[in-house]
Formats: structure tokens, C-alpha cells, sequence
């Protein structure tokens, strides 16, 4: 088969449309792309956030501890390469209490889904009030004096009037 001179030239005519319309789509579907991964990726994180929540939760209830803040938060990030494939290991950290008034930090490590490794307080440090200091509480206070002497430095304090405006 053989083209004739206008044939090639209508050709040509045709080709740069076709080059800009292709442009014009990349313009398009590359920034389009590109956001559905960073969403796609964001959602996943969030989802893999949830479940060391819920990990976490249950390590505490197996120790009988609480979980403060009932939140994880991300400590390491690590990229391993393990028979043959990358892995990805997240280490989370929270803390626990065993009355609410003592804070023990804690740490759990995910290998994808799967807990490899925990770092729980040990028993003998949750509620060991005796390592306290014990703070004496004054129970003898002088009584204040109602008008002060003459000789005294103290200026006694008088509540003021309250005014509309």
C-alpha cells in the first residue's frame, strides 16, 4: 500500500494533536495517581495504628494494667530484608498504670500484624508506693492572728468591694 502525498501530510497534521492529547492525559492522571497512593498509604497507616491499639489494650488487660491515654504512638520505624522479601517492623510505644497514679512506660513491636516483641514494666516496679518519699502532712498550723501587732511587718489582707462595674 502506498500513501499519497496528501495522505502523509494529513498524517502529519494529526500527529502533534495525538502527542498533546497524551500530554494532557499524564497532566492529569500522574497527580491523580500519585494522591491516591499518599491516601491509600495514610489509610493503611492509620489502620495499622488501630490494631497496635488493640494489641496494646490486650497485653495490658493480660498483665492487669491500663492502658493511660488508650493511645499508641509510633517510636521506630525499620525496613528489613528477611527471606527474600522487605518487612517492616513498628515499634509503638504507651503507657500503663496499674491505679492511675503511677505512669510506666511500655513498648510493642509489629512485625506487619503480628506482635514479635513487647516491653512491659516489671511487677515489682507497678504500685510500689514504699520507694516513694512520704510527705508529712502538718496537722498542728498556728492559728492566724486577727489584727496584727504594731511593731509587725505583716499587712493583713482585707477582701475588696465588689463593684458593678
Amino acid at each position: 500500500m502506498c500513501l499519497s502525498h496528501a495522505d502523509t501530510g494529513m498524517m502529519m497534521a494529526i500527529a502533534p494533536r495525538l502527542a498533546r492529547e497524551d500530554h494532557d492525559v499524564l497532566e492529569v492522571w500522574v497527580p491523580l495517581l500519585g494522591f491516591m497512593v499518599l491516601v491509600g498509604s495514610w489509610y493503611h497507616v492509620l489502620r495499622l495504628r488501630e490494631r497496635a491499639t488493640a494489641h496494646a489494650r490486650q497485653l495490658c488487660e493480660r498483665n492487669g494494667l491500663q492502658l493511660l491515654d488508650d493511645s499508641v504512638a509510633m517510636h521506630r520505624l525499620r525496613v528489613n530484608w528477611r527471606r527474600g522479601a522487605l518487612h517492616v517492623m513498628r515499634e509503638y510505644r504507651f503507657e500503663t498504670s496499674r491505679g492511675g497514679d503511677d505512669r510506666q512506660p511500655a513498648s510493642i513491636r509489629l512485625l506487619g500484624d503480628r506482635v514479635v516483641g513487647e516491653r512491659m514494666p516489671a511487677r515489682n516496679d507497678l504500685g510500689n508506693e514504699a520507694a516513694a518519699p512520704v510527705v508529712p502532712v502538718l496537722r498542728s498550723v498556728p492559728p492566724v492572728r486577727a489584727a496584727p501587732e504594731a511593731d509587725s511587718n505583716v499587712v493583713s489582707i482585707t477582701r475588696a468591694r465588689r463593684t458593678l462595674h
